[in-house]
């Protein structure tokens, strides 16, 4: 017992070794053409997870993270608890979070204590926030558990699926965006998100024809702070 427990974690630190190098890569958000009846989203990379932000039914904003049911609801957090998580298949969680205002700046706030790293603001159609609100509030109709979490002001329930690397937040993510028709290329499996455009004039487009696309960081990727692809 005692040498497949040496032999799992000396594999588990040769995957997450493996695993960094992917790190880089990122994962890039292609954007739709403008669409009918648009509405603005926001995605939110809080360094290790990201959160969607979408308009709620009835004014204001309502937050959604996805994430291991024990990690984030529970607290049930440590090295080997997170080797557990990310490599074996766990109780997965779906956050929620209704919000009056989206924070601006990146850093941490009342309304989000963990704060978030970058902020990607663009805008979607209409019907396919309205679509993908209602599929996940759904999960939050008679749940068999609850558990409001301050440290995330989250409150989590149950998925009915599986939670693991290849099915972690970030993953998540990339099927909620493909929901909003938006893209995204990459290996989906980190939380490096950046927008990406499909030609080289597109930033021009973008930049000038469209003015609903902000990208701003809180990381310092050399540029020197906080940085504004365009103004919303």
């Amino acid at each position: 017992m005692i040498f497949f427990n040496r032999q799992w974690l000396g594999l588990s630190f040769c995957l997450l070794g493996l695993l960094g190098l992917l790190t880089a890569c990122g994962n890039r958000v292609v954007l739709p053409d403008v669409p009918k009846d648009p509405v603005t989203v926001h995605l939110i990379d809080h360094g290790r997870h990201p959160s969607l932000i979408v308009p709620a039914e009835n004014g204001g904003w309502v937050r959604y993270a996805h994430g291991e049911w024990r990690w984030y609801a529970k607290m049930e957090q440590g090295f080997l608890r997170g080797l557990q998580s990310l490599f074996w298949p766990t109780r997965a969680a779906l956050g929620r979070q209704y919000l009056a205002a989206v924070p601006e700046q990146p850093g941490r706030s009342v309304a989000i204590p963990e704060g978030y790293q970058v902020r990607l603001s663009f805008k979607v159609e209409k019907a396919r926030v309205t679509a993908l609100r209602e599929q996940l509030d759904g999960h939050f109709d008679a749940p068999e558990e609850s558990v409001f979490q301050p440290v995330f002001n989250l409150e989590f329930v149950p998925l009915p699926h599986f939670y693991w690397f290849g099915n972690n937040s970030n993953r998540t993510m990339v099927t909620w965006l493909r929901a909003l028709d938006v893209s995204v290329t990459g290996p989906g499996l980190f939380s490096q998100w950046h927008l990406g455009f499909q030609e080289e004039t597109d930033f021009d487009q973008y930049g000038t024809g469209r003015t609903d696309i902000v990208c701003l960081h809180g990381r310092d990727y050399g540029g020197g702070g906080d940085q504004l692809c365009a103004a919303e």
